[in-house]
This record gives C-alpha cells, structure tokens and sequence, in this order.
C-alpha cells in the first residue's frame, strides 16, 4: 500500500452528525493525517454526489478517501458513479476508500467495475467510539506500517479456505443481488449487520445465496449481529451453505467500538480448526 499523500473526507449519504464529525477530524488531527473535507451539510441530490466523488477520484492529490458515514444514500449514486466512469474510464488507480455499513455498496462496486480492494473499518463519524487499540491499528494501516492482517473468532465448522475476501453489511449485500455490481465470483464471505430482526437477515441471506450460488461461496465469517444470536442465525441458514467449508462467528467486524479493519478484495487465508477461527492477510 503507497505511502499516504492525503485524506479526502466524503459523505456519500446524508450528512454526518456533527458532533461527531468535528470529534472524528480531531483524531485525524491528532494522529497527524494530513486531510480536506468534502462534507456538504445541505440537502444535496445522488447525481451531485456522483460527481463530487467522481472529482475526488480523478484528482491525483488524495491516496485515501474516507467516509464522514454511511447511509441508504450509498447505493443511490451508482448509477450516476456508473455513467460518469463509462463516459471517462481513462483515470486509475485512484485513491483507496475507506468505510464500513452501507459503504459496503461502494466497496463492491470498486471490486467489481476494477478489480479495486478496499478498507473495511470505521468511518470518521465512528472514530471517537473505537476502541484505541483497534483505532491505532487502523492508522497504521492508513500510513502503511502494517504488512498484515489477523483476526480471530469463534469456531462453527472446521475447515480451510485460500480466497478472494468479500462482503461487508448484509442487507446492502442483499441489495446489490441482481445488479450489475454484485460479484459473481468464489469467495470467502463475510458479514455484518445491525438493527435487524432475525427473519430479516435469514432471506437476505438466503437471497444472497441464490443469486451467488453456494458453490461459489468458500468459507464464512460472521461479524457482530446486533442482538442477533449469531448461532441461531448460522443454524437457520445451514441448510443454504456447503456443507465442507469453515464457518466462523464473533468476528469483530461492524457496529461496534472493536470493529477491526480489513481489506475487501484481496487473496485471504481463513481457518477454523481446534476450537480457533482465523482470518490472514497480506497487505
């Protein structure tokens, strides 16, 4: 990952809170990241976003850019993302996104238009509730300290699978079933969710698997669910899995102080065997 040039803040979706916005740019400040705002406060349409990000794409200044939140706004601009970048496809590589929840639509999008990995991990406006360990771990992330990646779990079935990492907020993997920005490939899934009752994630799981294919899906890992026992969510959707790959829960991924980042997009080992689950990559 190249060394950090600066940070372009963006929100893609509705603005931020703005207390928590202005805590979040302190921390920056105080770890000393170089970075400029895109944050527009007002009521603005998808289409003008689309091309404020599309801006922010093009413009060789910015290595990073960081999502101020998320947001149902994410998955409203990609058409108009789609049209700009079919009419000017000529700019890349362009700066690495960072984000989690909603911005998951975004992350799939990269992957699937470029081939782009992306940073799975807090949002500026969650920065001020992360965890200090999990925060510093994500700085050095940004300025390239770190060279690799390991998580850990809890075991549901043993296995073992080498594959490309894909997945993020569930309900948006849902949404994106059936268009041209969901990914048809094998992969080792993972996912995350909040604020949902159970039935909810069991169809947009299931639904995820009928349009993927469960063939292709090679191992996963369930993140933080809310107040959704992960067990009972895994044993209704069992039936819907491959019955020889690793599947793993309580990964600290998703709406909560420990969310750990990870990069969408790239080769990862996952591994559940005497009673560990484990996630590796290589950055």
């Amino acid at each position: 990952m190249e060394k950090i040039k600066k940070i372009a803040i963006f929100s893609p979706a509705s603005a931020p809170p703005y207390e928590d916005y202005v805590k979040g740019l302190q921390i920056l400040k105080t770890y000393c990241l170089p970075f400029k705002t895109f944050v527009d406060f007002s009521d603005t349409p998808a289409g003008f976003k689309a091309l404020l990000l599309y801006e922010l794409l093009t413009n060789k200044e910015f290595s990073f850019i960081w999502a101020a939140r998320g947001g149902f706004g994410c998955i409203k601009i990609l058409p108009y993302l789609d049209e700009l970048i079919e009419t000017n496809p000529h700019f890349f590589p362009f700066p690495l996104l960072i984000g989690f929840s909603d911005i998951t639509a975004l992350h799939l999008y990269f992957y699937q238009k470029f081939k782009k990995p992306g940073l799975h991990a807090p949002m500026i406006i969650n920065l001020p509730f992360t965890e200090k360990k999990v925060l510093e771990e994500l700085i050095k992330i940004v300025y390239g300290e770190i060279k690799e990646i390991r998580i850990q779990g809890k075991p549901y079935q043993e296995g073992e699978a080498k594959g490309l990492l894909l997945g993020g907020n569930l309900i948006t993997l849902a949404s994106l079933c059936g268009t041209p920005f969901f990914p048809l490939k094998e992969m080792i899934l993972f996912i995350e969710e909040v604020n949902e009752k159970l039935y909810r994630l069991e169809r947009a799981f299931i639904q995820i698997v009928l349009t993927l294919g469960k063939e292709r899906i090679k191992g996963l890992i369930v993140g933080n669910l809310g107040d959704v026992d992960p067990c009972i969510f895994l044993k209704k959707i069992e039936p819907y899995l491959p019955s020889n790959i690793p599947i793993a829960y309580g990964f600290p991924i998703g709406h909560i102080s420990q969310n750990y980042p990870l990069i969408i997009g790239i080769t990862s080992w996952f591994k559940v065997e005497n009673k560990k689950a484990e996630l590796y990559e290589r950055i």
